[in-house]
Protein backbone atom coordinates (compact mmCIF):
# COMPACT_ATOMS: atom_id res chain seq x y z
CA UNK A 1 0.00 0.00 0.00
CA UNK A 2 1.55 3.61 -1.06
CA UNK A 3 2.24 5.83 1.99
CA UNK A 4 0.33 9.04 1.85
CA UNK A 5 1.55 12.18 0.19
CA UNK A 6 2.66 14.39 2.09
CA UNK A 7 2.95 18.24 1.57
CA UNK A 8 5.66 20.05 1.29
CA UNK A 9 5.40 23.63 2.73
CA UNK A 10 8.49 26.42 2.42
CA UNK A 11 7.89 29.41 5.13
CA UNK A 12 10.20 32.44 3.74
CA UNK A 13 11.08 34.84 6.53
CA UNK A 14 12.13 34.12 9.61
CA UNK A 15 11.49 36.73 11.87
CA UNK A 16 8.55 36.41 14.60
CA UNK A 17 6.03 36.27 12.18
CA UNK A 18 7.73 33.37 10.03
CA UNK A 19 9.39 31.20 12.67
CA UNK A 20 5.88 30.51 14.57
CA UNK A 21 4.31 29.79 11.22
CA UNK A 22 7.30 27.61 11.14
CA UNK A 23 6.98 26.00 14.30
CA UNK A 24 2.83 25.43 14.23
CA UNK A 25 2.92 23.46 11.18
CA UNK A 26 5.97 20.97 12.09
CA UNK A 27 3.54 20.47 15.69
CA UNK A 28 0.57 19.64 13.53
CA UNK A 29 2.92 16.96 11.54
CA UNK A 30 1.01 16.95 8.63
CA UNK A 31 3.61 18.78 6.15
CA UNK A 32 7.17 18.87 5.41
CA UNK A 33 8.47 21.88 6.20
CA UNK A 34 10.84 24.02 4.98
CA UNK A 35 12.37 27.27 6.32
CA UNK A 36 14.15 30.44 4.52
CA UNK A 37 16.69 31.91 6.97
CA UNK A 38 18.32 34.78 5.50
CA UNK A 39 20.45 36.48 8.20
CA UNK A 40 20.47 34.35 11.11
CA UNK A 41 21.04 31.30 8.83
CA UNK A 42 24.64 30.17 10.39
CA UNK A 43 23.18 30.70 13.84
CA UNK A 44 20.00 28.48 13.44
CA UNK A 45 22.09 25.86 11.20
CA UNK A 46 24.41 25.25 13.98
CA UNK A 47 22.22 26.11 17.17
CA UNK A 48 18.42 26.26 15.99
CA UNK A 49 15.69 28.40 17.54
CA UNK A 50 15.36 29.76 21.21
CA UNK A 51 12.18 30.35 21.07
CA UNK A 52 9.93 31.07 24.14
CA UNK A 53 6.13 30.64 23.28
CA UNK A 54 2.98 31.32 25.10
CA UNK A 55 1.16 28.53 22.55
CA UNK A 56 4.14 25.79 22.05
CA UNK A 57 6.29 26.01 25.67
CA UNK A 58 10.23 27.03 25.67
CA UNK A 59 11.82 25.05 23.26
CA UNK A 60 15.77 24.56 22.58
CA UNK A 61 17.71 24.17 19.54
CA UNK A 62 14.28 23.72 17.44
CA UNK A 63 14.55 23.85 13.74
CA UNK A 64 11.89 23.19 11.17
CA UNK A 65 12.38 19.77 8.92
CA UNK A 66 14.55 21.86 6.65
CA UNK A 67 16.67 25.75 6.27
CA UNK A 68 17.89 27.25 3.10
CA UNK A 69 19.33 30.66 3.28
CA UNK A 70 17.56 31.77 -0.01
CA UNK A 71 14.58 30.94 -2.06
CA UNK A 72 16.77 30.01 -4.66
CA UNK A 73 18.72 27.47 -2.67
CA UNK A 74 15.33 26.39 -1.34
CA UNK A 75 14.54 26.34 -5.87
CA UNK A 76 18.36 24.59 -6.36
CA UNK A 77 17.19 21.43 -3.57
CA UNK A 78 14.91 19.80 -6.34
CA UNK A 79 11.70 19.39 -4.57
CA UNK A 80 7.81 20.83 -5.51
CA UNK A 81 6.63 22.92 -2.80
CA UNK A 82 2.76 22.71 -2.57
CA UNK A 83 2.56 25.78 -0.27
CA UNK A 84 4.75 28.55 -1.00
CA UNK A 85 4.25 30.94 2.62
CA UNK A 86 5.54 34.50 2.41
CA UNK A 87 5.67 35.65 5.57
CA UNK A 88 8.61 38.78 5.36
CA UNK A 89 7.74 42.63 5.40
CA UNK A 90 6.51 43.77 1.97
CA UNK A 91 8.27 46.82 0.96
CA UNK A 92 7.71 47.24 -3.10
CA UNK A 93 9.55 50.48 -2.85
CA UNK A 94 12.35 48.40 -1.00
CA UNK A 95 15.43 46.76 -2.49
CA UNK A 96 14.24 44.52 -6.06
CA UNK A 97 15.40 41.32 -4.68
CA UNK A 98 13.35 42.19 -1.65
CA UNK A 99 10.01 42.53 -3.35
CA UNK A 100 7.39 39.60 -3.28
CA UNK A 101 7.09 39.29 -6.92
CA UNK A 102 11.19 38.36 -6.92
CA UNK A 103 10.79 36.48 -3.64
CA UNK A 104 8.68 33.92 -5.47
CA UNK A 105 9.92 33.69 -8.75
CA UNK A 106 12.59 30.89 -8.17
CA UNK A 107 10.16 28.80 -6.14
CA UNK A 108 7.32 29.18 -8.56
CA UNK A 109 9.74 28.94 -12.20
CA UNK A 110 11.02 25.55 -10.01
CA UNK A 111 7.66 24.28 -9.30
CA UNK A 112 6.70 24.73 -13.13
CA UNK A 113 9.93 22.94 -14.29
CA UNK A 114 9.45 19.78 -11.91
CA UNK A 115 5.35 19.72 -12.93
CA UNK A 116 2.88 21.96 -14.86
CA UNK A 117 0.07 19.96 -13.56
CA UNK A 118 0.58 20.21 -10.46
CA UNK A 119 -1.33 23.46 -8.10
CA UNK A 120 1.17 25.68 -6.29
CA UNK A 121 -0.42 27.77 -4.06
CA UNK A 122 1.27 30.66 -2.77
CA UNK A 123 0.33 32.31 0.79
CA UNK A 124 0.88 35.74 1.65
CA UNK A 125 0.82 36.37 5.65
CA UNK A 126 1.80 39.93 5.23
CA UNK A 127 0.38 43.39 6.19
CA UNK A 128 -1.71 45.71 3.66
CA UNK A 129 -3.82 45.79 0.75
CA UNK A 130 -3.87 44.43 -2.90
CA UNK A 131 -0.18 43.00 -1.74
CA UNK A 132 -0.80 39.57 -4.21
CA UNK A 133 -1.75 42.14 -7.44
CA UNK A 134 2.52 42.26 -8.47
CA UNK A 135 2.59 38.39 -8.15
CA UNK A 136 -0.54 38.41 -11.05
CA UNK A 137 0.59 40.75 -13.24
CA UNK A 138 4.06 39.25 -13.56
CA UNK A 139 3.44 35.50 -13.59
CA UNK A 140 0.38 34.09 -15.76
CA UNK A 141 -1.93 31.56 -13.41
CA UNK A 142 -2.71 29.48 -15.94
CA UNK A 143 1.24 29.21 -17.36
CA UNK A 144 2.29 28.80 -13.95
CA UNK A 145 -0.78 26.77 -12.30
CA UNK A 146 -0.86 28.54 -9.13
CA UNK A 147 -3.79 30.39 -6.90
CA UNK A 148 -3.32 33.27 -4.11
CA UNK A 149 -4.43 32.66 -0.95
CA UNK A 150 -4.74 35.58 1.33
CA UNK A 151 -4.16 35.36 5.00
CA UNK A 152 -3.57 37.59 8.12
CA UNK A 153 -1.78 36.43 11.11
CA UNK A 154 -2.28 37.63 14.84
CA UNK A 155 0.17 37.26 16.91
CA UNK A 156 2.68 38.93 19.26
CA UNK A 157 5.90 37.67 18.37
CA UNK A 158 9.36 39.29 18.25
CA UNK A 159 12.73 38.03 16.76
CA UNK A 160 14.59 39.46 20.03
CA UNK A 161 18.05 38.43 18.98
CA UNK A 162 19.95 36.13 16.82
CA UNK A 163 17.87 32.72 16.47
CA UNK A 164 15.75 33.81 19.76
CA UNK A 165 12.35 34.16 19.11
CA UNK A 166 9.55 35.56 21.76
CA UNK A 167 5.54 35.06 21.31
CA UNK A 168 3.40 36.33 24.18
CA UNK A 169 0.16 36.54 22.30
CA UNK A 170 -1.41 33.47 20.96
CA UNK A 171 -2.00 32.97 17.51
CA UNK A 172 -4.48 33.23 15.04
CA UNK A 173 -4.58 32.87 11.21
CA UNK A 174 -7.14 33.73 9.08
CA UNK A 175 -6.54 32.25 5.37
CA UNK A 176 -8.88 32.84 2.32
CA UNK A 177 -9.12 32.83 -1.89
CA UNK A 178 -7.58 36.30 -3.32
CA UNK A 179 -9.87 35.78 -6.11
CA UNK A 180 -13.10 34.90 -4.43
CA UNK A 181 -14.39 33.16 -7.36
CA UNK A 182 -11.25 30.67 -7.55
CA UNK A 183 -12.68 27.14 -6.24
CA UNK A 184 -9.13 25.99 -6.20
CA UNK A 185 -7.95 28.57 -3.89
CA UNK A 186 -10.83 28.18 -1.54
CA UNK A 187 -9.95 24.31 -1.12
CA UNK A 188 -6.48 24.93 -1.13
CA UNK A 189 -6.89 27.72 2.07
CA UNK A 190 -9.45 24.77 3.73
CA UNK A 191 -6.82 22.70 3.39
CA UNK A 192 -3.98 24.78 5.00
CA UNK A 193 -6.00 25.45 7.85
CA UNK A 194 -6.64 22.06 8.54
CA UNK A 195 -2.39 21.58 7.83
CA UNK A 196 -2.06 24.42 10.37
CA UNK A 197 -4.22 24.44 13.43
CA UNK A 198 -3.28 22.57 16.30
CA UNK A 199 -6.25 22.52 18.82
CA UNK A 200 -5.93 24.32 22.39
CA UNK A 201 -2.60 25.84 21.12
CA UNK A 202 -3.05 28.29 18.03
CA UNK A 203 -6.33 28.94 16.28
CA UNK A 204 -7.42 29.68 12.65
CA UNK A 205 -9.90 29.27 10.24
CA UNK A 206 -10.74 29.78 6.44
CA UNK A 207 -11.98 33.29 5.92
CA UNK A 208 -14.25 33.49 2.89
CA UNK A 209 -14.09 37.41 2.98
CA UNK A 210 -10.57 37.38 3.81
CA UNK A 211 -9.91 40.99 1.26
CA UNK A 212 -13.01 42.13 3.89
CA UNK A 213 -10.91 41.24 7.03
CA UNK A 214 -7.59 43.08 5.49
CA UNK A 215 -9.13 46.03 4.98
CA UNK A 216 -10.22 45.64 8.52
CA UNK A 217 -6.72 45.27 10.03
CA UNK A 218 -6.08 48.46 7.86
CA UNK A 219 -7.82 50.39 10.10
CA UNK A 220 -5.47 50.27 12.70
CA UNK A 221 -2.41 50.00 10.64
CA UNK A 222 -3.12 52.78 8.50
CA UNK A 223 -4.04 55.26 11.27
CA UNK A 224 -2.00 53.89 14.64
CA UNK A 225 1.21 51.69 13.13
CA UNK A 226 2.17 54.54 10.73
CA UNK A 227 1.43 57.54 14.08
CA UNK A 228 3.58 55.93 15.95
CA UNK A 229 6.23 55.28 13.23
CA UNK A 230 6.35 58.83 12.59
CA UNK A 231 7.14 60.18 16.18
CA UNK A 232 8.71 56.89 17.27
CA UNK A 233 6.50 57.24 20.32
CA UNK A 234 4.31 54.20 21.85
CA UNK A 235 0.56 53.90 21.50
CA UNK A 236 0.24 54.95 25.40
CA UNK A 237 2.55 57.83 24.95
CA UNK A 238 1.25 59.04 21.76
CA UNK A 239 -2.43 59.29 23.05
CA UNK A 240 -1.32 60.89 26.46
CA UNK A 241 1.12 63.14 24.80
CA UNK A 242 -1.57 64.98 22.36
CA UNK A 243 -3.08 68.16 23.28
CA UNK A 244 -5.05 67.92 26.33
CA UNK A 245 -4.83 64.14 25.75
CA UNK A 246 -6.92 64.08 23.07
CA UNK A 247 -6.02 65.39 19.83
CA UNK A 248 -3.99 62.14 18.77
CA UNK A 249 -6.98 60.43 19.28
CA UNK A 250 -9.61 62.76 18.02
CA UNK A 251 -7.79 64.82 15.39
CA UNK A 252 -5.37 61.82 14.03
CA UNK A 253 -6.64 58.52 14.72
CA UNK A 254 -10.05 58.02 14.24
CA UNK A 255 -10.15 60.88 11.26
CA UNK A 256 -8.09 58.39 9.74
CA UNK A 257 -9.93 55.44 10.19
CA UNK A 258 -13.05 56.85 9.23
CA UNK A 259 -11.07 57.91 6.04
CA UNK A 260 -10.27 53.96 5.70
CA UNK A 261 -13.81 53.11 5.77
CA UNK A 262 -14.67 55.23 3.14
CA UNK A 263 -12.47 53.85 0.51
CA UNK A 264 -13.26 50.50 1.66
CA UNK A 265 -17.07 51.29 0.86
CA UNK A 266 -16.10 52.89 -2.43
CA UNK A 267 -15.23 49.17 -3.16
CA UNK A 268 -17.99 47.78 -1.33
CA UNK A 269 -16.82 46.71 1.81
CA UNK A 270 -18.38 47.84 4.26
CA UNK A 271 -16.65 47.87 8.08
CA UNK A 272 -17.90 47.59 11.34
CA UNK A 273 -17.64 51.68 13.00
CA UNK A 274 -17.34 49.79 15.94
CA UNK A 275 -13.73 48.82 15.53
CA UNK A 276 -12.62 52.33 15.61
CA UNK A 277 -13.69 52.05 19.25
CA UNK A 278 -11.37 48.60 19.50
CA UNK A 279 -8.33 49.75 17.54
CA UNK A 280 -8.28 53.28 19.55
CA UNK A 281 -8.61 51.92 22.65
CA UNK A 282 -6.79 47.90 22.34
CA UNK A 283 -3.51 49.24 23.15
CA UNK A 284 -4.13 52.50 24.90
CA UNK A 285 -3.15 50.33 28.01
CA UNK A 286 -0.52 48.25 26.82
CA UNK A 287 3.38 49.43 25.81
CA UNK A 288 3.12 48.74 22.69
CA UNK A 289 4.93 49.67 19.44
CA UNK A 290 3.50 48.73 16.72
CA UNK A 291 5.98 47.00 13.31
CA UNK A 292 6.44 50.30 11.49
CA UNK A 293 7.42 52.15 14.53
CA UNK A 294 9.86 49.28 15.33
CA UNK A 295 11.46 49.29 12.30
CA UNK A 296 11.82 52.98 12.35
CA UNK A 297 13.79 52.10 15.66
CA UNK A 298 15.91 49.37 14.25
CA UNK A 299 16.69 51.61 10.87
CA UNK A 300 15.05 49.13 9.12
CA UNK A 301 12.58 50.05 5.55
CA UNK A 302 8.63 50.30 6.68
CA UNK A 303 5.97 48.70 5.04
CA UNK A 304 4.87 52.33 4.31
CA UNK A 305 3.09 51.61 0.15
CA UNK A 306 1.40 48.43 1.15
CA UNK A 307 -0.36 50.24 4.40
CA UNK A 308 -0.86 53.72 2.74
CA UNK A 309 0.26 54.00 -0.28
CA UNK A 310 -2.25 51.45 -1.61
CA UNK A 311 -5.28 52.68 0.07
CA UNK A 312 -4.56 56.37 -0.83
CA UNK A 313 -4.27 55.24 -4.38
CA UNK A 314 -7.62 53.40 -4.31
CA UNK A 315 -9.02 56.57 -2.78
CA UNK A 316 -7.78 58.90 -5.85
CA UNK A 317 -9.15 56.17 -8.35
CA UNK A 318 -12.32 56.30 -6.35
CA UNK A 319 -12.77 60.18 -5.67
CA UNK A 320 -12.26 59.35 -2.20
CA UNK A 321 -11.16 62.49 0.00
CA UNK A 322 -8.11 61.49 1.91
CA UNK A 323 -6.65 64.49 4.25
CA UNK A 324 -5.01 63.12 7.13
CA UNK A 325 -3.53 59.69 5.59
CA UNK A 326 -2.45 61.78 3.07
CA UNK A 327 -0.76 63.67 4.84
CA UNK A 328 0.34 60.73 7.44
CA UNK A 329 1.95 59.80 3.67
CA UNK A 330 3.85 62.66 2.46
CA UNK A 331 5.41 63.00 6.15
CA UNK A 332 6.70 58.92 6.13
CA UNK A 333 7.73 59.20 2.16
CA UNK A 334 10.67 61.93 3.82
CA UNK A 335 11.20 59.54 6.80
CA UNK A 336 11.33 56.70 4.55
CA UNK A 337 14.11 58.23 2.29
CA UNK A 338 15.94 59.63 5.48
CA UNK A 339 15.80 55.10 6.35
CA UNK A 340 16.69 53.98 2.51
CA UNK A 341 19.60 57.04 2.67
CA UNK A 342 21.00 55.31 6.06
CA UNK A 343 20.87 51.63 4.05
CA UNK A 344 23.11 53.53 1.25
CA UNK A 345 19.65 52.53 -0.78
CA UNK A 346 19.79 56.42 -1.95
CA UNK A 347 22.44 58.61 -2.30
CA UNK A 348 21.52 62.91 -1.53
CA UNK A 349 24.44 64.76 -2.96
CA UNK A 350 25.12 67.92 -0.49
CA UNK A 351 26.35 70.25 -2.77
CA UNK A 352 24.22 70.16 -5.12
CA UNK A 353 20.89 68.98 -2.61
CA UNK A 354 20.03 66.61 -5.21
CA UNK A 355 19.40 62.98 -4.91
CA UNK A 356 21.71 61.46 -7.43
CA UNK A 357 21.66 58.01 -9.06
Amino acid sequence: MASEYVPNVIVVGAGGVGVICALSLCTKGKTDVSLVVRSDFNHVQEKGYQIDSCNYGKLDSWRPHHIFKTTEDAASDGKFFDYILIATKNIPDGPVHSRVENIVKPLLLNNHSIDVTRQSNILLVQNGIDIEKSILEIFDQKEYNYTILSGIEIVGSTKIATGTIHQIGTEKIFVGAFQPDDNRAKEAAKQFVDMYVNEGQNAGEFDPRVRHSRWNKLLYNAAINTTTALIGLDVPRALQFGVDGKSTEFEIFRPAMNEIIKIAASEGIILDEAYIDIFTNISRNLLFKPSMCVDREKGQLMELEVILGNPIGIAKKNGVETPVLSNLYFLLVMLQGKLKEANGLINFDEETCRIVN
